[in-house]
This record gives C-alpha cells, structure tokens and sequence, in this order.
C-alpha cells in the first residue's frame, strides 16, 4: 500500500465517549471472540441443516421470502458512530432521512451493539426460544460469531433478485467471502484492513514484509496484540500461508514464528487497547494496526505510515443481515440495497471514514471535494485519493479474509495463539 499520512478522522458525535466508536470496539470484538468463543451459548440452539448448491439455496431464499410484502417500517440495530451524521445536527443521519423520503419506510434507528460476543450472547437466547428479536437489519462483524449465526438459522437468506444495486456498485472484493460464499446471509456494511503501522523516524527505514517484526534493531520496539484471532491469522500470512486455507500444520507453524518473535524479545506489549497511543508517544517503532487508527494517530500530529506487508495483509468486515424472525425483512432487503447507490456509501463513508465496500463512491466524495471550501474541502480531497478508504486494485490483490473456524478448530486454535501472549 503506498504510504502517507492523512489530516481525517473519525467525527465524534454527541456525549459518547471517543473510545466507544466501532474502531475502538473492534479491538474489543476481536479479541473478545478469540479469548470467549463460548461463553454467550449458556441457551443451546440446535443446530439447522444449512442449505448448499445453487438449487438448495435457491429453494431456501423461495420459502422465506414467498408471500412478504414492504410493511413501511424497519428497526435497524448497529454499532456507535457507525453511519453518516448531518454536522449541524448530530442526531441526524440524512441517508436514513432519504431513504424514508424516497421510499415511506419510517426507520427507527439504534445504537446498541458492542461487540460480537456480548451481542450474540444477548439476542441468541430469543432465537433459540423461537421469539423475535425485535430488529429487522443489523451490523454483524465477520468473524465466528457470524458463523454460528448461519448454523442456528438466525440469518434469513438474501434475494438477490432484490439487490441490483448491490451486484452492480459491490466491490468485486468485497463479494463472495470465505465467511459467507456468494453472500446469500450478508452484504458489506463497513471494511478495514490489518497491516503494520510504523513510525519512520524511529525505524530509519521503509518496513515492507511481516519479517521486519524480528529485525533485531527493533527489538523491544515492536507491538502486538492480546487478540488469538488477528495475531494467528497475520503470523499465517508471515509464514507464507493463505489463512482462509490454512490447516492445522499451518497453524502450528504460525504458533512457533510468533513464539520466535516472542522468545527474541522483539515485542514491548501484547495489546489491543495501548498500540495506537504508544506509537504516537514513540514507545513503538511498529506495530500490528488497523489501518484506520493510522487515521487518528496522523490527525492529532503523528506522522505513521500503514504498509500491506509484502506477504499480504487482513480484510475484515462488518456485514448487513436480516435474522430470521425480522417481521420487516422486504423493507430491510430494499435499504440494504439503497446504500449501495454509490452517492449513499459516500455519504456515509464521508462520516465514518472506514474503507468503502462501493469503489463508485470515490468519484462522488472527489466531486463533493470540488464542491467543498475550507477544512471540509481538504478533508474529502484527502479521502477521495487515500488506499486507507479505497484500496488500490494493487492492494486489494494483497488481502486476505480471516481463517473461518469450527466450534472444535476454535478450541485447538486458542490452544495455540493465546499462550503465546498470556505467557
């Protein structure tokens, strides 16, 4: 990825605090769904039979969508300042105003999500029981999580017959995911991206490969994270190994170049909640990162840079699905597609400043750059050119998904990853 600074971040809005937007909480998320993967299945939920191939599938989304009709309401559940809001009202989100305009459904909007553990283990009990959760569309974080949504039958299955902007605006990238093939329970909402953040003034030079992480001029001076998730899947990628594919073998290799890394004295502190502000102090050379806090780091002064390591880097993202029981799923199917009108994601991207799962809505926010005066101006000049919000096609060929793992893979997978932090 090409390596800048930015002069953006994320906008607070109304009393919460700064460390509960999603990019913070997805430090939490994360590491929460690594360390607990259990722990929110006190209720158990049987298991369903999960459709596959073409026809099965396609018989699936026939059952649940036959005989659903627009009801004019929609209950849409998500993270902290995770969409668009208007500056002068806080409290407003004009792309909900439009689409209520445009299509009569009246959106009752909620902020409620924390993160993927403590959501599915408040919501779960009610499915399991066979009630509604009282949501019709929410955000829900691509990791295990999402998995053992689709294996309860919580998730409705899409219509794609219903989502032509979706197919027609969707980065290619962005589709067809190894946690959800041929997106038939979800849709981009939001991504972002795992890479090395550094500070080239304490380096001294460019940082190109995950092996720089055991340069020994650096030892002590590197960060990583208390999270077995991102820290296996990045140590897979270190190793040469695509995670999505990675076997057990893989894994163990990964376990031993981060306890080399470890045992080398390379890492100051294994955190997800300290790295950003310990590299702006200078106690961090590098760092693991989510290339968003690259974001904030250079709005207060810093001058990080964000690297896509040469052996490839992470894509994550938040997704929109419908649990099963929405009583509202045509109107949820209808703004699922909405915001993927390319002048929509922009919209929203231009407030939460996350990497744009629309590659349209690039040319809209350089237009409403062109249009801008001042420090709004400069803002989406800068956002319209930057690989952080719209990675180039040569970064994207870079990424990579996280590893999807089974209720047993999770157990033999933190037996590996967490001793090497916790030791």
């Amino acid at each position: 990825m090409p390596e800048h600074s930015t002069p953006f971040a994320p906008r607070p809005r109304g009393p919460v605090p700064r460390g509960f937007t999603r990019r913070g909480l997805l430090r939490a998320a994360f590491g929460a769904a690594a360390l607990a993967p259990l722990a929110a299945c006190s209720v158990p939920g049987a298991r369903v039979h999960v459709p596959t191939g073409k026809a099965e599938i396609a018989a699936a989304v026939d059952d649940f969508w036959s005989g659903k009709k627009r009801s004019g309401k929609l209950d849409f559940v998500n993270y902290t300042q995770y969409i668009d809001v208007d500056p002068r009202d806080q409290s407003k989100h004009p792309t909900l105003d439009a689409f209520t305009r445009e299509s009569g459904v009246k959106i009752a909007y909620h902020e409620l999500i924390d993160d993927s553990a403590s959501w599915f283990g408040k919501i779960q009990p009610e499915f399991a029981s066979g009630q509604g959760i009282g949501y019709d569309l929410m955000v829900i974080g691509g990791d295990s999580y999402l998995t053992k949504y689709i294996e309860l039958g919580c998730l409705a299955p899409l219509d794609h017959s219903r989502l032509p902007t979706f197919a027609r605006h969707g980065g290619a990238v962005f589709k067809n995911s190894s946690f959800d093939p041929g997106n038939v329970y979800t849709v981009p909402w939001q991504s972002g991206m795992t890479g090395i953040g550094y500070d080239p003034a304490r380096v001294g030079r460019k940082i190109t490969s995950w092996q720089d992480l055991l340069d020994p001029k650096l030892r002590g001076k590197v960060g990583m994270w208390n999270d077995a998730v991102q820290m296996g899947n990045i140590a897979l990628l270190a190793v040469g190994v695509n995670p999505e594919t990675s076997t057990h073998a893989d894994w163990r290799k990964a376990a031993a170049w981060l306890r080399r890394q470890r045992d080398a004295g390379m890492v100051r502190s294994y955190s997800t909640a300290t790295y950003q502000s310990s590299l702006q102090r200078g106690d961090l050379a590098a760092s693991l990162v989510y290339s968003g806090d690259v974001f904030q780091a250079n709005q207060s002064g810093s001058e990080l840079e964000f690297v896509i390591p040469d052996e490839g880097g992470l894509l994550w993202t938040d997704n929109l699905c419908i649990p099963s029981t929405a009583s509202h799923a045509v109107d949820a199917l209808a703004y699922m597609d909405y915001v993927y009108r390319p002048e929509v994601a922009a919209k929203i991207t231009e407030t939460v400043q996350f990497v744009c799962p629309v590659p349209g809505a690039q040319q809209v926010i350089a237009e409403d750059a062109a249009a801008a005066t001042g420090k709004r101006h400069t803002v989406l000049d800068a956002m319209s050119t930057s690989p952080l919000v719209f990675p180039t096609k040569a970064d994207q060929s870079k990424l990579r998904r996280l590893r999807v793992l089974d209720k047993e893979e999770e157990k033999q997978w933190n037996a590996l990853f967490e001793p090497i932090y916790q030791a």
